[in-house]
């Protein structure tokens, strides 16, 4: 987008006419919708909708995960036709006038009466005054009917509770009575088939052998896991019994000495016979003390000690004999056990396929008499449910009539015609300006030149109206149409600026202002050297005005071919060519002089900045190119007429080799031929 949102405003300002304009009509439009509507009442009922359901085969088929899906299904199944179309029948609503009513466009085409309704014209209608809303995730749903009157709306709203129930009531008799049937004639059909089954899995038992016992399965896997338990007791006996059987080969005199006898070894008797050597050794310790060891006390004592250990080591031969038995015994009943789980799991195996098909008899007979027993169950439950009647969904609350009319807020409607007009010629405003304004002005010129545009500038002759602004100023409150330019005196500032600017470095310079045959001659170049000289710019202006030694010969007079031949002035200075002013505090100074040879033309030495040649309309039209090959930078001047015309693109050739010397355009609005 072209415009900045700083130039809105102003866009705004420059065509507040859109905006009154628009605002006027939305008030008249809301003035007139304020004046003919009339007011409505409405009513609300609010309905209890008991979602309950059976399951179809003995559990909840329904799911869970559709049940939001389901209650709100309930607010398309409340509006639907067939509810609709009972009420319209029951309260004859294709006579109320509220629903065959004839329309503002009918009244404005002069139709002022209303044909004979049909219901599904009515229903349309009532579709369009009914509300159904749920009431957050409850049960409970609110029908709001909007009416002319009060007690008619109520009645609407309690009619269409009262059909949807009636309704809702009736499909689900009818879908019990359909599914009572079916599951009767299926329960039938299931009941043989559970009886050949089961008589299947019997005579399959007694061709084969395979007798069982109640819930416990067959005799043969009985015992197969009685022994299992018995084979993993005797291999935990067996390690018990290696183990101790270690422990006893290993134990000795010194072990039973320092009381390390493990827990299972542990007898009476070596206990009895470790406590006496223990007394001896103390006995033997405190007789040392005092008597020798060739006393008879002492060889007493040595002697006992002795006696006591080959005691010791009987008893530990007897436990080592003892751990020994037990061990080879524990061995001997794992080895039998394992001959018979073998021989018990061999035997089990080789009836593996007829077991195989045991199972799948028994799987299949009770998976049927699963299904039968469901359909048992829930055919008693749609028995119980057709002797209680209809479901739990009821009006909770009925609908009453309001005293008070509803009706749009005549300010309000008013003030948003206000605000709305405002936006909308405000819209049609900016739309203008880019249509049609400057801006795409603007881009026709940047596109055509391949330069930037300087400057829009305010021409001095006024700008034509159009029609549409001729219309709008005839309004007393209209504001005359000014030019989408700016200021004159700040778009001239802005060029001159915008020259200092480009050559701030490059002194001194020449700028040619070249306009396209059809605009007149303006003052626009003069302007811009005045500007620079009160800038503090040194300026001299060649304003268009030939020597006259090379006479007045105008730009139509010239062709391409009388400007390429040898009677032109080539290589010349442009004062030899035109009539070069210097701009001074006190006007204009000539600095060069006529043709006379007798008047010193010598100009003073002096540092020129700018050299600005207008060739807008001027007899300087005549040398543009010899004012191209001396110039240092390029401004196009155009106005709105000649942005599309022959003449910029035939001024545009011609600048042709000097194109790279092209600074930009300038638009002068206002400029007409």
């Amino acid at each position: 987008m072209d415009i900045d949102i700083f130039q809105l405003p102003g866009i705004v300002r420059k065509r507040i006419h859109y905006v009154i304009l628009a605002a006027l009509a939305c008030v008249i439009f809301g003035m007139v919708f304020v004046l003919t509507q009339k007011p409505f009442f409405r009513s609300t009922a609010e309905l209890f909708i008991d979602m309950g359901r059976g399951p179809v085969v003995g559990t909840d088929t329904g799911g869970g995960t559709n049940t939001q899906q389901i209650i709100g299904s309930q607010v398309y199944l409340i509006q639907s036709r067939d509810v609709l179309r009972e009420v319209v029948r029951k309260l004859d609503l294709t006579k109320d006038p509220y629903f065959n009513r004839v329309g503002l466009a009918s009244r404005l085409l002069g139709r002022t009466k209303a044909g004979a309704a049909t219901v599904d014209d009515v229903i349309n209608s009532l579709l369009e005054n009914l509300s159904v809303e749920r009431n957050g995730d409850s049960y409970v749903f609110t029908v709001t009917v909007k009416h002319g009157n009060s007690e008619m709306a109520a009645r609407i709203a309690n009619a269409i509770s009262e059909s949807y129930i009636a309704l809702a009531d009736k499909a689900r008799l009818d879908v019990s009575l359909r599914t009572t049937r079916t599951i009767a004639e299926q329960a039938e059909e299931l009941r043989q088939r559970v009886l050949d089954a089961q008589e299947a899995v019997e005579n399959f038992r007694s061709e084969n052998g395979m007798i069982s016992i109640g819930d416990q399965g067959l005799i043969t896997d009985q015992q197969l896991v009685g022994l299992n338990q018995q084979l993993l007791a005797a291999r935990q006996q067996v390690e018990q019994q290696r183990t101790a059987y270690e422990q006893a080969r290993q134990l000795n005199v010194s072990n039973v000495e320092a009381g390390a006898i493990p827990e299972t070894l542990n007898s009476g008797a070596l206990s009895g016979l470790r406590s006496r050597y223990s007394q001896a050794l103390d006995r033997q310790a405190e007789l040392s003390a005092n008597l020798g060891n060739d006393h008879p006390q002492m060889r007493a004592i040595r002697s006992q000690i002795a006696s006591i250990r080959s005691a010791i080591e009987i008893e530990l031969e007897r436990v080592r004999e003892l751990s020994a038995n037990t061990y080879e015994r524990a061995k001997a009943n794992l080895a039998s056990l394992e001959t018979r789980f073998d021989d018990q799991a061999a035997s089990t195996k080789d009836n593996g396929r007829l077991r195989f098909q045991l199972v799948q008899l028994v799987s299949e007979a009770q998976a049927i008499d699963a299904v039968y027993k469901a359909f048992l169950t829930r055919s008693e439950e749609l028995s119980r449910q057709q002797d209680l009647g209809s479901g739990n969904s009821r009006i909770i609350s009925e609908a009453v009539p309001s005293d008070k009319a509803v009706q749009a807020p005549k300010l309000l409607v008013l003030i948003a015609a206000v605000l709305f007009g405002s936006a909308a010629g405000a819209t049609l405003a900016v739309a203008r300006e880019l249509l049609g304004g400057t801006k795409r002005l603007e881009r026709r010129l940047t596109t055509k030149t391949g330069t930037p545009i300087l400057s829009t500038v305010a021409s001095t002759t006024p700008p034509h109206p159009g029609r549409i602004d001729q219309l709008v100023q005839r309004l007393p409150f209209a504001k005359p149409v000014g030019p989408a330019a700016l200021p004159r005196d700040a778009g001239i500032h802005r060029l001159s600026q915008l020259l200092q600017a480009e050559f701030a470095t490059s002194r001194p310079v020449t700028v040619a202002f070249l306009a396209p045959a059809g605009i007149a001659k303006n003052s626009l170049a003069g302007d811009v050297a005045r500007d620079l000289h009160a800038a503090g710019e040194v300026v001299l202006l060649a304003n268009g005005e030939l020597r006259s030694s090379l006479g007045s010969a105008s730009r139509q007079s010239w062709s391409v071919k009388v400007r390429t031949d040898g009677a032109r002035p080539s290589g010349q200075d442009l004062e030899n060519i035109l009539q070069v002013e210097r701009i001074g505090s006190g006007g204009l100074r000539r600095l060069a002089a006529l043709s006379s040879s007798r008047i010193s033309t010598a100009p003073q030495v002096e540092t020129i900045d700018f050299t600005i040649v207008d060739c807008c309309g001027t007899q300087a039209e005549a040398v543009i190119p010899t004012v191209l090959k001396k110039a240092d930078g390029i401004v196009i001047v155009v106005s709105p007429e000649t942005a599309d015309n022959d003449a910029l693109d035939a001024l545009m050739a011609e600048i042709g080799p000097w194109r790279d010397r092209l600074l930009g355009s300038v638009v002068l609005l206002g400029d007409g031929r």
